[in-house]
């Protein structure tokens, strides 16, 4: 807990760097805030691209490891085509 002078001390400084640096007074309080990232249409669609290619390469050549990659990248297209449908106000 700060005494009272201290808070005095800092609200002095607060007003003289938000008057010398408006700018980076502005971003330092935006620093809090959430921010949506918006996935597009093009990256769930090239990741499914993906894990078909791969799925098709898995079955063509009998590879183990290309079927867990093809099944990892499905995995991931169908997140991110849920993803895009979430409401702005959840994360």
């Amino acid at each position: 807990m700060l005494s009272h002078d201290d808070r005095e001390q800092l609200k002095k400084i607060e007003e003289w760097f938000e008057a010398a640096e408006p700018a980076l007074a502005a971003s330092f309080r935006r620093i809090g805030d959430r921010r949506r990232f918006r996935i597009g249409k093009v990256l769930p669609v090239c990741v499914d691209v993906l894990a078909g290619f791969l799925l098709t390469l898995a079955v063509i050549t009998a590879n183990a490891t290309l079927v867990l990659a093809g099944m990892l990248a499905l995995v991931i297209g169908v997140g991110l085509h849920l993803a895009r449908h979430l409401p702005a106000d959840q994360s």
